[in-house]
């Protein structure tokens, strides 16, 4: 019956097909042969792939072949995309449930042949071009609706091998039985009708006749056929979650297209099979061991007369040398890349130190480390002793000449080593009786140099500092001669040489080489642009000498180093971010990815090429790594990639050449790049020209970098409109939308990595189609402020390996629907369980079994049975590293026996290291945390809110049951915890006591406890309230590794361990709310600032124990802040050698303990900034304690009531620094005058620089006594700022006329000061530059303009009373010309009624003014004639600013009259329009003019940025459009969507615009 029916099938389609057999039937193969010819295209895809692997890292001087292996390379491209678009479409099927792109259906061979046979029909009707009609006929065929939408068959054809064609419906299995049941022909040839009906729909006049049994007939009954289409008598459904449309697969174009480059491969391979075997015949080496084995030998000799910057580095080893005489032993390497200068460091210290030694020996190692070779050639090299056995091995011979002597062997240029011949090498100088000898090993390579020292570190020579590298490029380029004497128009030039040499002495010389016999401008130029020493091929040149490192790598690390040429100099890489690219470029594979997931394999390839020395290991501030690459090994890795990497910026962009298989890219658009129209454009017309000479449908890898490269986004658009091909994509700098660049973005099918960095608060939207990209596997958004995603769809991206997102934007991972079926995905951060909806349940998380990484589990209290816990499978998860379970805490109903069944059943793989749990209403902690440990490996532990009778085994526990009966809680028997380092008990109010009965196992690993909100608690290990000093010290022994305590919310905790409890090691320490002496307390470095210590008292309690703080440890701090208690004792302050800041707030009204000693001014501290807030403590005692600070510069007083006089304290008279510290000579006469003072005079230090006063002297003094005379004799200070201090000159000074302040004054605040009328008190302040005086009553100018007029004042901020300039003012200057000679004022802020707009004010400050700023008050509708006329004087101003005014409806109309005007701002909300404005504007800033309804016409053609924020009156641009001056654009802050879609428009015509 089968056999039948396929011949009845084969004839019926035959049959149907016979009229158009030319076409078809071709078609009808490649359809049919998809599967084979993809098998053959793998096959010669891996012999091609065999042999480039084969001759990588070879030179290939043979031309000829060089260009058939690049054929061959492309090809190999070529087939790899074609296979990998294959896969997409299939990975598409299995989705879809279709097998377009499948081998053959699976429903069996019926449906085979449907499928081969609508492939073929539409791959023929494509080929003769059908009319509209006939497109439009099948664009309505009713099988060809998908998401509720019909697509055409025929819509699009792409050049890749795609075209939209329908989608046939699955065919599931259990349907063929039923179909054979029924008999095969008729079902046969009920497809095959459809085959012929699909063909008929195309021609003109036809129709098919409906026929009974026809499982398509109700659906032709339910239709109406009009001119040629069908039409469907029901509309469709809309879907509301629409999916982007799917890609459609032309099977036949795919498959003939496979064999087309199967047909180019197989003579490419045989021809290059051919030479290769004829060239490689006989050889027997790698080409790196070749090369590092033929370098030539160094010796001794110094060939550099003069070592540059090495100095510490020789006297490192010399003290290394002369420690080691004592030791039988030592090796020291000397480490760093090629070129850096080791050598030749090593022949200077041989020959100064050789003398040192009996026996000194050099030899050079190089690649072929082996101890019997060495040892002939270090047998040659120490002198014959008598008597000795000529007969000995080299061994032997050794031991003999050397016995007695100290040994010096140098060992350059080592590459490897194998312990065994190391060991073996060794014991030659380790015999009995050695002592003193030295063995330095110089090497590339760090993994040698830390396998062989025996010292504490090696000696790293690291790249020579601008100024010694400039030295020894004179000697390399002008020797003996001065340099730049007799040609000083090179200087310049050679500073910039200098400056790329990256510091590599090598590169030095080389350059020097080519530099110092055409000592002309033209030829350095060249040089320089050119960077013609990276060129030179001789083996002593920079290049070469990096490139054996290079050659010396494994082939899978050259990849991985290669691609990083593709990112900036200097570019700090992280570790994920490295593994997550070399992931996304497919160059990570593992050989059993069920045992070592390719991260590993990442991780252990960065590691290698950390090892190798090309990776440098550097830490942030927070201590987690990033990795840099070796200064010139970067311009390496251009080089040794130039054939496939590219990396475009403006300096290069014109003359680099651009090999033609590059199929990775990068472009870097610096801030240089935009400053100005002529760079933009010229950079802009580059960039559009690369087109030309980059084959841009052969990219894989693109990379955009620059805060503004989104400038470009049109001419990127149109550059990459045909790159289809692309597997990484990096955009640092994001302010656009994905389409503007890639206008096919729903066409990139090979793209595995996507890594987007917006710029801050840019607004990321990602398109749906995003979800259609099968092969995505790294998604990278952790630097996204803010994205607007959909993950409906996400599980369509079945290969998705990371999906980043910021740490506060989690709520993105929990919302992914169904990710169960992202199988690969390594580390999902949030998982809320929500059985209500399908996609959320516990089995979705089962399935991820490759998590990593962190995962947090929230709403467990709806899991409800064990079934449901154990879907979780969360004991199969080894590779996570972080588990937080966490039920609700405001559900509102607790089941403790069903909680404590879940729980027990959510087993974590034994390797999980952190584990918090948080809320679980069980009675007992789960089985596999307490008595049957499973979770060993735990480092990180945190129970938060647990309702638990008993505890995991942490040492002695005790808890209280209801009863109030104390029992212990916890296990101390094994098993137990043995890597615990962090511990965190939080919200357990029954527990009462961790008692310190014995160490724990892991007490010696703890770095970091916490305990928070344990109401009961009474005891820790540490903390026994009976413990005297030494027991604590004891009990904190047990913790050797503890760096962090923090104690919270735990208010009988009576007793507190001593604080820090360790030195000269990183010690954190946070307590609150715990303990009776302090509210507060808190030690260590916050955020990598200073270390600090901060207490809070108890209610401003007196009385506060200070014995909590270990004052013997407390040497480092430098900030000390005391609040709500008394000042901490002196005789304690004293320890504290490293303090720089004090801050007092709020402490009782004594603040000065008067202890024993204090009389006698014995105190001296180091600080240098004091602050004291809210304190009522007297003048007189503040006085006396900023006598003990001799170095303060830096004073900052803040609402302190008592203070009612200020002075300055009388200068002491000089005394030796024995007496300071003995006798204190120098308090005596402070001291003296405090007591004699009034209690609430200050007298200030007088070396104090910067004074800062706030809500002080609120009333004046109650006599003289209580006036401190002025601060005259204050001749540091430089700064002094007095903000709401109304009595402040009452307080210094009966006089008006005096003049209370230094003449040495820079800058002075004055805000909310009375009896000041005039400002004579300030008129002699003549090193005054900066002024801001407000809130000053009924003050005039009076004074101001002798200061104006022989000062140093540029800048004056003034908000005064009205008419503040108006009076008349006999002080006021009348010769204008004199006056704009002397004056320097540069910057005027105040206010309009201040009568500053006059013209006898303006006229003077005509000349200099260049800066105004004018605040308007609620009332001011416009400017007067006479403002307005006053406001066209000012001709030399630059920058224009209005401020308020919500009355002001318009600026004055003379703008555009001030003719050097370059910067205009507004901020006035009742401005309706805009005046004419001046041509030399280059800025318009508009901020918050919500009447101002559009912009003028026209604007200044000068203008070249422009900026509107929070505005949505303004909904377009000028009609006129904007200057072609324009360099920037900015309405990206709360403007309306209109004004930011027209600015849209203008990107690329403006270097920068912001929406």
């Amino acid at each position: 019956m089968e056999t039948a029916g396929i011949r009845a099938a084969t004839w019926v389609v035959g049959k149907a097909l016979s009229p158009l057999s030319g076409g078809l039937l071709e078609a009808w193969g490649a359809s049919s042969m998809l599967g084979s010819n993809m098998e053959d295209l793998k096959m010669q895809l891996l012999y091609a792939q065999a042999m480039l692997n084969n001759v990588q890292g070879r030179e290939i001087h043979n031309p000829a072949l060089g260009e058939l292996l690049g054929k061959l390379r492309q090809l190999a491209y070529g087939a790899d995309d074609l296979l990998d678009e294959l896969d997409y479409f299939r990975i598409q099927d299995e989705l879809d449930g279709t097998y377009h792109a499948a081998d053959a259906h699976a429903a069996g061979c019926v449906q085979d042949l449907v499928l081969n046979a609508r492939h073929t029909v539409r791959s023929f009707l494509n080929k003769v071009k059908l009319p509209a009609c006939s497109r439009a006929a099948t664009r309505d065929h009713p099988g060809e609706q998908q998401d509720g939408v019909k697509q055409g068959c025929f819509s699009r054809i792409c050049s890749c091998g795609r075209c939209d064609i329908c989608s046939l419906p699955p065919s599931p299995a259990s349907q063929v039985g039923q179909e054979v049941d029924k008999g095969c022909v008729p079902k046969v040839a009920s497809s095959a009708r459809d085959a012929v009906r699909t063909v008929g729909k195309h021609l003109p006049c036809y129709s098919f006749p409906s026929v009974h049994g026809d499982d398509s007939d109700t659906s032709v009954r339910e239709q109406r056929f009009v001119c040629g289409a069908w039409q469907s008598s029901k509309a469709p459904q809309r879907n509301h979650d629409v999916q982007a449309p799917r890609l459609k697969f032309d099977r036949v174009e795919m498959s003939k297209k496979i064999r087309d480059i199967v047909e180019q491969l197989k003579p490419v391979c045989a021809m290059v099979s051919t030479i290769l075997n004829l060239e490689l015949l006989g050889s027997s080496r790698t080409p790196s061991k070749e090369t590092a084995m033929n370098r030539a030998q160094t010796t001794p000799e110094i060939v550099e007369p003069k070592l540059y910057g090495r100095d510490s580095q020789k006297k490192f080893v010399e003290n290394e040398i002369v420690n080691g005489e004592y030791c039988a032993l030592t090796v020291l390497p000397v480490v760093g890349p090629g070129g850096i200068g080791k050598t030749t460091f090593m022949q200077h210290i041989y020959e100064e130190m050789k003398s040192h030694f009996q026996v000194p020996i050099w030899v050079c190692v190089s690649l072929d480390f082996n101890a019997n070779r060495l040892a002939k050639d270090i047998v040659k090299k120490i002198p014959k002793v008598d008597n000795e056995n000529t007969n000995s091995s080299d061994e032997e011979l050794i031991e003999q000449r050397i016995k007695g002597k100290r040994v010096l062997l140098v060992l350059d240029d080592v590459w490897t080593h194998h312990d065994n011949e190391w060991t073996k090498l060794l014991a030659l100088f380790k015999k009995e009786g050695a002592k003193g000898n030295m063995v330095i090993v110089t090497t590339r390579i760090p993994e040698v140099a830390n396998k062989v020292k025996t010292t504490k570190c090696s000696l790293e020579l690291e790249r020579l500092s601008p100024k010694d590298i400039m030295s020894f490029f004179e000697e390399c380029v002008f020797g003996v001669q001065k340099p730049w004497v007799d040609h000083p128009e090179l200087a310049e030039v050679g500073s910039e040489i200098v400056e790329k040499l990256k510091g590599s002495p090598l590169a030095a010389k080389t350059v020097g080489r080519l530099l110092r016999n055409n000592l002309t401008l033209n030829h350095w130029i060249s040089i320089l642009e050119s960077k013609e020493w990276e060129s030179q091929t001789n083996d002593n040149d920079i290049m070469p000498a990096l490139k054996i490192s290079y050659d010396y790598l494994p082939f899978h690390l050259q990849k991985c180093f290669s691609y990083c040429a593709l990112f900036p100099e200097d570019y700090e890489f992280g570790r994920e971010e490295l593994v997550h690219l070399w992931i996304g470029l497919d160059i990570l594979h593992s050989s059993d990815p069920k045992k070592k997931r390719i991260e590993d394999v990442g991780l252990c390839f960065l590691n290698e090429l950390v090892n190798y020395g090309f990776f440098k290991t550097n830490k942030k501030e927070d201590g987690s790594p990033y990795y840099v690459i070796h200064d010139l090994l970067h311009n390496l890795a251009v080089k040794v990639s130039s054939y496939e990497c590219i990396s475009i910026n403006s300096s290069n962009v014109k003359h680099i050449q651009i090999h033609p298989m590059v199929r990775c890219l990068s472009i870097t658009v610096d801030n240089t790049d935009i400053e100005n129209k002529l760079s933009f454009e010229d950079y802009n017309e580059n960039l559009s020209a690369l087109g030309k000479r980059l084959k841009v449908e052969n990219l894989n890898t693109l990379m955009l970098f620059g805060d503004y490269h989104g400038s470009f986004a049109k001419t990127f658009g149109a550059l990459f409109r045909e790159a289809k091909a692309i597997r990484v994509i990096f955009l640092s700098g994001v302010s656009y939308d994905m389409d503007d660049i890639f206008h096919n973005f729903a066409k990139l099918v090979h793209l595995r990595y996507l890594r987007i960095q917006p710029l801050s608060r840019w607004i990321l939207s990602l398109p749906s189609v995003l979800f259609r990209l099968y092969h995505l596997e790294v998604l990278d958004l952790s630097n996204a402020y803010c994205c607007v995603i959909s993950t409906r769809h996400m599980g369509n991206l079945v290969k998705m390996r990371h999906f980043l997102v910021q740490e506060d934007r989690f709520d993105i991972h929990p919302n992914i629907f169904g990710v169960g079926k992202l199988k690969f995905f390594q580390e999902l951060r949030e998982f809320r369980v929500r059985k209500e909806s399908e996609g959320f349940e516990p089995s979705q998380l089962g399935q991820l079994t490759e998590l990593g990484g962190s995962l947090d589990i929230y709403n467990l209290e709806k899991v409800k049975t064990k079934e449901e816990a154990n879907e979780l499978k969360l004991i199969h998860k080894k590779h996570l590293g972080e588990l937080m379970l966490e039920w609700d805490p405001e559900r509102s109903n607790k089941n403790p026996l069903q909680e404590e069944n879940i729980l027990e059943s959510l087993v974590p793989h034994r390797s999980l290291q952190k584990l918090r749990i948080k809320g679980h209403g069980g009675t007992n902690c789960p089985s596999w945390l307490c008595d049957n440990l499973s979770v060993k490996c735990l480092e990180n532990l945190c129970l938060d809110d647990v309702s638990w009778n008993n505890l995991p085994p942490l040492g002695e526990m005790w808890m209280v049951n209801e009863r109030g009966e104390e029992y212990q809680c916890c296990s101390i028997s094994p098993p137990s915890f043995h890597n615990l380092k962090r511990l965190q008990l939080s919200n357990i109010s029954s527990l009462t006591k961790w008692v310190g009965n014995g160490a724990c196992a892991f007490f010696s690993h703890l770095e970091v406890f916490i305990v928070k909100n344990c109401s009961k608690l009474i005891e820790l290990p540490f903390s026994h309230p009976t413990f005297c000093q030494a027991q604590q010290d004891e009990k904190m022994a047990w913790f050797p590794k503890l760096r962090e305590l923090v104690i919270v919310d735990c208010p009988k905790l009576a007793s507190l361990p001593p604080i820090p409890w360790r030195i000269h090691a990183p010690c954190f320490a946070k307590i609150e709310r715990a303990g009776s002496d302090f509210e507060k307390l808190l030690y260590g470095r916050v955020d990598g600032q200073k270390v600090r210590v901060e207490v809070e008292g108890k209610h401003g309690h007196c009385d506060v124990s200070w014995n909590v703080l270990n004052f013997s440890n407390l040497a480092d701090v430098e900030y000390l802040r005391m609040e709500k208690c008394p000042l901490l004792p002196l005789n304690h302050m004293r320890v504290l050698t490293s303090l720089e800041r004090i801050e007092i707030v709020g402490c009782p009204s004594s603040i000065l303990p008067w202890g024993q000693g204090v009389g006698y001014g014995i105190y001296r501290f180091p600080c240098e900034y004091f602050e004291i807030t809210r304190c009522d403590t007297s003048g007189k005692e503040l006085t006396l304690l900023l006598s003990f600070f001799p170095e303060l510069s830096k004073l900052k007083i803040d609402d302190c009531k008592n203070i009612t006089g200020l002075g300055v304290a009388e200068n002491a008279k000089t005394a030796t620094k024995e007496q300071q510290q003995t006798r204190g000579d120098n308090n005596k006469e402070i001291i003296t005058a405090a007591t004699a003072a009034s209690q609430g005079l200050l007298l200030l230090p007088s070396k104090i620089q910067h004074l800062h006063i706030y809500s002080c002297f609120s009333n004046p003094p109650n006599d003289d006594h209580a006036r401190g005379g002025g601060l005259q004799r204050l001749h540091s200070l430089c700064t002094l700022s007095i903000f709401n201090c109304p009595e402040f000159f009452s307080s210094i000074s009966s006089s008006s006329s005096f003049s209370p302040f230094p003449t040495c004054l820079e800058h002075l605040s004055l805000w909310g000061v009375k009896h000041m009328e005039t400002l004579h008190a300030i008129s002699n302040l003549t090193s005054l530059t900066k002024l801001s005086m407000r809130s000053l009553g009924e003050a005039t100018a009076e004074g101001l303009w002798p200061l104006l007029a022989h000062g140093r004042l540029t800048e004056l901020d003034l908000r005064a009373a009205s008419g503040f300039f108006a009076d008349p003012d006999p002080s006021r200057p009348h010769d204008t010309e004199v006056f704009s000679r002397s004056s320097k004022l540069l910057d005027l802020a105040t206010e309009s009624n201040t009568g500053v707009l006059a013209a006898p004010i303006c006229r003077l400050l005509s000349s200099t003014l260049t800066r105004l700023l004018l605040t308007f008050d609620d009332e001011v509708e416009r400017l007067t004639k006479d403002q307005e006329e006053a406001l066209q004087l000012l001709t030399s101003l630059q920058e224009l600013g209005f401020f308020g005014g919500d009355k002001l409806q318009r600026l004055p109309a003379g703008l555009h009259k001030l003719i050097n005007l370059k910067k205009l701002g507004i901020w006035c909300s009742a401005i309706q329009s805009l005046p004419s404005l001046p041509s030399s504007l280059r800025k318009l800033e508009i901020y918050r003019c919500g009447s101002l309804k559009s912009l003028p016409n026209s604007l200044p053609s000068s203008l070249e940025i422009l900026k509107i924020s929070d505005y949505h009156a303004i909904r377009s641009l000028p009609k006129d459009g904007l200057p072609s001056s324009m360099l920037e654009l900015d309405v990206h802050d709360r403007n309306s969507e209109e004004l930011k879609r027209a600015c849209r428009k203008l990107i690329g015509t403006i270097p920068v615009v912001k929406t």
